[in-house]
């Protein structure tokens, strides 16, 4: 096998198994295999106009990684989730909003994914950056938009009057803010850090996926009765 296909392998497998797994969350009324594949490659072009925004604030790391990355990338997602899918029909139950939301980010985190295993190659270090990121930034990216796409599900169908769109996106941007100026430190407590994050995060995602699971049982039971 070429070095090519292997960097290919490591840079986009992982973020194909975790669009799998989103789409195996919704277990009731999956959504077409074709918005789900159209919300992907999505967050791949999304890619390309982050790329040339985030350019703008290359003179300096942390502006770039603390300000700059977080609100071009959440809310480029955003737009393409708002654009394509908030108003969809397919979008007919709260959990769709996290659905979305996180294949668009899916999308966006694997191509993103292969720029940096290839840019690891010149520095020999292509196992430890496609294992941190497979394990680390990937699922981080599907964190962020959850956080929104909870929001969205919420706010369209009216199950919490104190949650907005608004509060959603900008929860996603600063927790990938904090994600980003800790992953920049390089030193043990930061990787420490980021991963007990990473692991506060995934335990929220979990408690608001379960509370739109039950709800989508419930949807799916009253239109089968």
């Amino acid at each position: 096998m070429s070095t090519f296909i292997q960097l290919m392998l490591l840079s986009v497998l992982p973020g194909i198994i975790w669009v799998i797994f989103v789409y195996k969350t919704d277990r009731y009324e999956p959504e077409p295999t074709k918005q789900i594949i159209k919300a992907y490659i999505l967050g791949v072009l999304c890619v390309f106009p982050a790329v040339l925004l985030e350019g703008l604030f290359q003179c300096n790391e942390y502006v770039l990684a603390v300000l700059a990355a977080p609100v071009v990338e959440e809310g480029l997602k955003f737009l393409m989730f708002m654009i394509f899918f908030y108003h969809a029909k397919d979008f007919d139950e709260p959990l769709d909003g996290i659905i979305y939301a996180c294949s668009i980010a899916l999308g966006f985190a694997t191509i993103e994914n292969v720029f940096y295993v290839f840019s690891s190659l010149q520095y020999g270090k292509v196992f430890e950056v496609a294992s941190m990121r497979a394990f680390l930034s990937i699922p981080a990216h599907f964190m962020f938009a959850a956080l929104w796409g909870y929001a969205a599900g919420t706010v369209k169908f009216r199950l919490r009057s104190r949650i907005t769109l608004g509060a959603g996106l900008l929860a996603g941007i600063l927790l990938h803010a904090g994600f980003n100026f800790t992953a920049i430190l390089s030193s043990l407590g930061s990787v420490v850090f980021i991963i007990v994050f990473s692991l506060y995060a995934w335990v929220l995602f979990t408690k608001r996926l379960t509370i739109f699971r039950l709800d989508s049982k419930k949807r799916y039971e009253e239109r089968n009765s």
